[in-house]
């Protein structure tokens, strides 16, 4: 079993709903689910979320839709008032972005503590030791509100044996607040605990739940590698002590729509940055936002188009990946004509592509012509949209097939270095390498809080004693934020160092600066000391 971060309360604090439990009514049964009360009762979050079904989102793939529950994403209902699920906003988050392997920004956890929530979890080991575990805040009925934040492993029996007690505890006793579990995207790992939850507390049969575990994924389901989570929620058997007596399921559990609209159940190009492992093999993704007017082979701006920024962020992240361009044309002209017309539009994203620095060996392209259209010709729309770049996938990173998600498969090697001793003296080489260990930097922080850092004054000493000796400044983060931005602030971090030796006397032409963002890591990024360890200067000598 797992370490988890678990930090258990007393049970006698009974938390923001407590003063309603004398006036909550409930039928003459020990399952004390059915809290009639207008105050944070599950009839009061149902109404207040207008939760119509299991797939209504409460926020959206962006964390917006509910500006109080900001800091989640694509949050949805499982048990009316009871528990939810859902993802982390981090990748969209407006401000302080980062990965999206990551808890809940500080901001979520704040909001669901105000909301009345008594929990959260998060599902997976990466990132796990940032976890903000608890919070207190004033919430929505004014009363004060203990908020716990843990990580459990949602492939782990004893885990997941935990989450259901957990919500089984919220559904009855009503001095206890909603569950929220989540997992990165809102997906697959919260996916997979709902659709057990739907087993436990509402009858689901097996095809009830793996069908809403298909549906609700929006799409990113097509994956050889969920073969395994859907045979997982087929293998589980409700407990029979969390078992809800006389009915009263029926009364949290949302229905499924009377009606699923197939085209919100897509892939798109941002499922490749977040959850490549969902793409199979030669599976095409549209561009929906790369659009070409009649007879035009190029677009205005490609710099910022979102599509081809996505697309861009993917093949940079994933350099196992190899993608064919594929250009179509809607069905005006002769298809000898649109298959020329369409190879000049793939070409015209390839060329981009490659002058953004992605390698040939990474990226092909075909043209069509009119001979896949993807909407009816029949009408304006239509033809606008056939007028496409499409991307398939010829080979991707394998991320196993034995989980929802390989986490090490996100990890990064990292590179043993060699860190600065105390009092050096021997002659260092050109192309040597050291890391100014005790010079640390602050999350998102370019400032050196340290004016006599030891570190420092011993280059600033190795340097007075060698005057041919020039170096190059070398800044760096972990990987928490996205890679343009690790970019920018590894420079400024460089710039910072650059700008102190200048200060110290050191002439500016031995001297030179470069950011690589989270490139080339020293240490694991999936731990906070190696995210610490990562956030660094190294010094490297360019000539003797």
């Amino acid at each position: 079993m797992k370490q988890t971060l678990l930090l258990l309360f007393s049970l006698a604090y009974l938390g923001c709903f407590a003063q309603f439990q004398s006036t909550s009514v409930f039928l003459e049964d020990s399952n004390k689910v059915t809290k009639i009360t207008d105050s944070l009762s599950p009839l009061f979050y149902k109404n207040r979320y207008n939760e119509t079904d299991l797939l209504h989102k409460i926020t959206d793939n962006y964390g917006n839709n509910f500006e109080e529950l900001y800091g989640t994403r694509n949050m949805r209902p499982i048990l009316h008032g009871i528990a939810y699920r859902g993802g982390g906003n981090n990748y969209y988050h407006k401000t302080n972005k980062r990965k999206n392997q990551n808890p809940l920004p500080k901001d979520g956890v704040v909001n669901l503590c105000q909301e009345g929530f008594s929990k959260s979890v998060y599902l997976y080991q990466r990132n796990a030791d940032s976890i903000i575990d608890q919070t207190g805040c004033n919430c929505i009925n004014g009363e004060s509100n203990r908020f716990e934040y843990v990580q459990l492993d949602y492939f782990d029996s004893s885990h997941i044996y935990e989450m259901i007690k957990m919500v089984y505890e919220s559904a009855t006793n009503d001095s206890i607040g909603p569950v929220y579990l989540h997992c990165w995207n809102g997906w697959h790992a919260s996916g997979y605990i709902s659709a057990i939850l739907l087993k436990q507390f509402c009858g689901y049969t097996n095809l009830e739940a793996t069908s809403y575990w298909d549906i609700a994924t929006d799409g990113a389901n097509q994956s050889p590698r969920y073969r395994t989570i859907r045979t997982q929620i087929n293998e589980f058997v409700p407990f029979p002590e969390f078992i809800l007596k006389d009915g009263m399921g029926e009364k949290i559990c949302p229905p499924m729509p009377t009606i699923i609209d197939s085209s919100d159940i897509h892939l798109e190009i941002e499922h490749l940055v977040v959850v490549p492992e969902a793409i199979p093999l030669n599976y095409s993704l549209l561009l929906y936002e790369v659009k070409f007017g009649p007879g035009s082979t190029t677009i205005a701006n490609p710099e910022s188009n979102p599509d081809l920024e996505k697309l861009l962020e993917a093949l940079e992240k994933f350099p196992e990946l190899k993608l064919e361009i594929g250009g179509h044309t809607d069905r005006s002209g002769s298809e000898a004509k649109n298959i020329l017309l369409s190879k000049q539009r793939a070409k015209f994203v390839y060329d981009y592509l490659l002058q953004q620095g992605i390698s040939s060996e990474q990226i092909t392209y075909k043209g069509y012509g009119s001979s896949r259209p993807a909407f009816s010709n029949k009408y304006k729309s239509g033809r606008e949209n056939n007028r496409r770049i499409e991307v398939k996938i010829l080979q991707k990173k394998d991320f196993g097939a034995t989980g929802l998600v390989d986490e090490a498969a996100y990890d990064e090697e990292y590179f043993t270095a060699k860190e600065l001793p105390n009092n050096f003296q021997h002659p260092l080489n050109i192309g040597d390498k050291l890391v100014l260990d005790r010079l640390t930097f602050e999350p998102n922080s370019t400032q050196i809080t340290d004016s006599l850092n030891e570190d420092l004054l011993q280059i600033i000493r190795y340097l007075n004693t060698n005057k041919t000796v020039e170096i190059e400044i070398g800044g760096f983060t972990d990987n928490s934020g996205i890679p343009s931005k690790n970019d920018s602030l590894s420079e400024q971090r460089a710039k910072a160092v650059y700008h102190y030796f200048i200060k110290n006397k050191i002439e500016e032409h031995r001297l030179t600066y470069k950011g690589y963002g989270d490139k080339h890591p020293i240490a694991p990024n999936r731990q906070r000391w190696g995210r610490d360890k990562n956030r660094r200067i190294e010094i490297k000598i360019t000539n003797k």
